[in-house]
């Protein structure tokens, strides 16, 4: 008795087995098949030399405080806004302005890459106060949108410089903010070269800072 059990047990795992092979063999003559994962976004962003060769002609106008970068990405469409923030004393303050969702377009082709320019000038008002403008422009084929932003200019800001980053492209991970523009200035007239690292950030005494902020949650296929 104990010995048909088993045997009837074995039979009915060997028709299970068989069954799935079936299924498997369908859906493989059919295909179908799993949905591949999809990648996460990988950024690239690439330095441009805005002045270089013919647009020289453009720095009077542009001023020392000017950079422009590319941003483009692969797999999915990251929701990525740019932040720009004022440090003082090595800490970032405030954020004073923001654009987002910055590879939006209407355009399919046009999403996964866009040209940022960026320009600084300080305007004094009444002979005394005085502010900053700052002008950023976003670049595609189709197209080219700019936007203003002011913040308070110190008068005591004697030194100025810009913070620099690598000439070549890098590529930004989207699990954390990345500085991509700046410029600082000091009450000391002595300025030194700053980059993006935590060491130089801390001796910042006054920056206006460009950071790429990534929504993990509002990201979308492209």
């Amino acid at each position: 008795m104990r010995l048909a059990i088993i045997i009837r047990k074995l039979k009915s795992t060997s028709f299970i087995f068989m069954i799935s092979l079936l299924a498997l063999w369908i859906a493989s003559c059919t295909g179908v098949e799993s949905k591949p994962s999809v990648r996460a976004s990988e950024i690239t962003l690439t330095p441009v030399d805005l002045f270089k060769g013919e647009g020289a002609k453009f720095r009077p106008f542009l001023g020392a405080w000017s950079g422009a970068f590319k941003l483009s990405y692969k797999g999915m469409n990251p929701h990525a806004t740019l932040d720009i923030d004022l440090w003082q004393n090595g800490q970032k303050v405030k954020t004073i302005g923001s654009i987002g969702d910055m590879f939006y377009s209407s355009e399919a082709r046009n999403r996964d890459a866009l040209e940022v320019i960026i320009s600084m000038d300080k305007v004094t008002i009444d002979a005394q106060a005085a502010m900053s403008t700052i002008k950023v422009g976003t670049r595609r084929d189709s197209g080219t949108n700019t936007y203003v932003f002011t913040v308070p200019w110190d008068g005591k800001l004697t030194g100025t410089g810009l913070i620099l980053e690598s000439r070549d492209p890098r590529t930004l991970r989207t699990n954390e903010p990345a500085h991509v523009w700046g410029m600082h200035a000091t009450s000391t007239n002595e300025i030194r070269t700053l980059d993006f690292t935590p060491e130089a950030l801390s001796r910042i005494e006054w920056a206006i800072i460009f950071t790429l902020r990534f929504d993990e949650s509002e990201k979308k296929l492209n």
